[in-house]
């Protein structure tokens, strides 16, 4: 009975233990677990100061940077409005050298344009002159030919009238000779016809008083013949003073 309660005391001291050290295994984790979390909160609260002044650094450096950047931005800005402004005044004076130029090269081509206008007058009023005196060279050339073909009218009409004064002066000649040729014959028939007629004589012929008729009647057509020539030749005459010859 005793050796009983002896074994039941002992195993309730072996429980109370093992309850003892089950207990103690749990605050010794507890103390672990709170210990960790103590060193945690300890490490947290360092982290946290570090990254606190990192923050507060960088906050300043984006501070300084956003500072800087407006800065670069108002330099940007002066930069651009001066290139702008030199640009302006590189292209204003571009401008300015290609309007003197271009009125240089106009100047140029109204004092050639202006040029050429004089020679073009200068020109017309040559040709002008041409033309006037073409036309009067024309006109005399015109008179002249008129001229010639009068002089060659008048020369034709002279040699057709020395040729026909010279047919008349011969056949006047030759009528007035035939005329002095027959005058003596004439009278050689007229004393025949006389003797023939009075029977006086046995040697006059019958026919002389015929011949005596036509020398008579040869006489009068020859002087009417050089009456009619010597009218033409005073008709030539006249013609010729008339033509100037």
């Amino acid at each position: 009975m005793n050796k009983q309660t002896e074994i039941e005391e002992h195993d309730d001291d072996v429980v109370v233990i093992e309850e003892r050290d089950k207990r103690t295994h749990i605050y010794i984790a507890l103390a672990g677990v709170l210990g960790l979390a103590l060193g945690g909160l300890g490490g947290s609260m360092m982290t946290a100061n570090k990254w606190e002044t990192t923050y507060n650094k960088l906050e300043e450096k984006y501070q300084t940077v956003q500072q800087d950047k407006k800065q670069l931005v108002v330099e940007v800005e002066e930069k651009v409005a001066k290139v702008d402004h030199q640009l302006e005044l590189k292209l204003q004076k571009a401008l300015e050298e290609k309007d003197a130029e271009y009125q240089e090269n106009l100047a140029k081509v109204e004092a050639q344009v202006k040029e050429l206008e004089t020679a073009k007058s200068n020109l017309e009023a040559q040709i002008a002159e041409q033309k006037n005196q073409l036309a009067q060279e024309s006109a005399q050339n015109s008179r002249l030919n008129r001229q010639a073909d009068m002089q060659a009218t008048m020369l034709e009409r002279s040699r057709e009238l020395f040729q026909r004064e010279l047919k008349i002066k011969q056949e006047l000649a030759s009528l007035e000779k035939e005329r002095e040729d027959l005058l003596p014959k004439l009278e050689a028939l007229k004393k025949q016809c006389d003797v023939y007629l009075e029977g006086t004589s046995w040697d006059a012929k019958s026919d002389s008083c015929d011949k005596q008729d036509e020398a008579n009647s040869r006489i009068s057509q020859i002087d009417q013949m050089i009456q009619v020539h010597r009218m033409d030749l005073k008709q030539i005459e006249s013609l010729s003073e008339d033509i100037g010859l």
